[in-house]
């Protein structure tokens, strides 16, 4: 496994928190974060974006994908998805979409050199059901019918929560017919089950094409999963995967065919209780079993992201100590079980 330090505190930013990945059809890494001015989730903040071009060796400078300013210094949760055509789609929140906050969208037709200027999308999230709304955070899919998919998650203005509030939460997804000109916000996946507080979440495709969210919980010690055909409605029971413990942390999954395999993948701490012990799992039966594991990090770690390419590499993007410092983790599925 390669280890790469390739983030820390600078003397612009303390932290570079929510860290989120994606592989290009150009084989372009793509990584980007809030740089955050300090540690609060409402900190004064600027979304960046580098790109790299030898598998993570070296990255560009930094690419500028949102300022905070003094009206709105929060930009957060940004969201890639790269499309069959490498266009690469890009969704982040200000203020979390309220105070004045929106939801805004980008496009790169280059590969992520340059892009598109911002789009607000806000009306499209169903605006008057919620208070915060924020993407992932981490990366989105394609299905297998073309539908651009982000997972989001919100706090409904009916659970009565004040305005700024980021719990009780629901998961939903954000999802694009039409390679990112309109949006849609798919059925509400509510707390259910005793998988309470369902909040941050990813997606991936399941060998049949079918849509799997694994999705953060609060206070249940464990990851929580659950699937639809098309990944926005008819979802299955959100239901807690007790062999995938986790201490209330962001997690991600990914998937990926690798020589004629299907492999789905989770990176979570794999603690009930710590952010620590980064753990990628890997499973080659749509997520029934675990069969093989790679600990990424044994020590501090936090939010993770994850990539895979079909050569079988694995990136794996996490925090640090809250993002004081960022780690690239580069090392080649396991032996699929056989």
């Amino acid at each position: 496994m390669k280890n790469t330090l390739v983030r820390q505190t600078d003397e612009t930013y303390s932290n570079y928190r929510i860290p989120g990945i994606v592989i290009t059809r150009k084989n372009t890494v793509l990584t980007y974060y809030e740089a955050r001015r300090t540690a609060s989730d409402w900190a004064h903040m600027d979304i960046l974006l580098y790109r790299s071009e030898d598998g993570g060796e070296t990255f560009s400078d930094a690419v500028v994908m949102a300022r905070g300013t003094d009206e709105f210094p929060t930009v957060n949760n940004p969201v890639c998805i790269v499309d069959e055509d490498n266009t690469i789609h890009f969704i982040y929140c200000r203020n979390y979409s309220i105070g004045g906050g929106d939801v805004f969208y980008r496009r790169s037709e280059d590969d992520g050199k340059t892009w598109s200027e911002p789009r607000n999308i806000m009306a499209m999230t169903r605006p008057e059901v919620h208070n915060v709304f924020a993407c992932g955070p981490g990366h989105g899919i394609r299905t297998k019918d073309g539908t651009l998919l982000v997972p989001v998650w919100m706090v409904k203005k009916d659970a009565g929560a004040p305005l700024f509030e980021h719990h009780p939460g629901t998961v939903s997804t954000l999802f694009s017919h039409d390679r990112g000109e309109t949006w849609q916000l798919g059925e509400e996946i509510p707390a259910q089950n005793g998988c309470n507080d369902p909040n941050e979440t990813q997606a991936a495709l399941l060998s049949d094409g079918r849509v799997y969210l694994n999705v953060r919980t609060t206070a249940t010690g464990y990851r929580a999963y659950t699937v639809s055909e098309n990944g926005y409605e008819d979802w299955l029971p959100l239901t807690l995967d007790r062999t995938l413990p986790d201490p209330t942390c962001f997690g991600s999954t990914a998937s990926a065919v690798v020589s004629g395999h299907h492999i789905l993948a989770v990176v979570n701490c794999a603690d009930d209780t710590e952010r620590r012990n980064l753990v990628c799992h890997f499973s080659y039966d749509d997520g029934k079993t675990w069969a093989d594991s790679v600990t990424v990090e044994p020590d501090d770690a936090g939010y993770a992201d994850i990539a895979m390419t079909e050569d079988g590499t694995v990136y794996v993007l996490y925090e640090q100590e809250a993002g004081i410092r960022d780690r690239l983790a580069v090392f080649p599925i396991p032996d699929m079980g056989k």
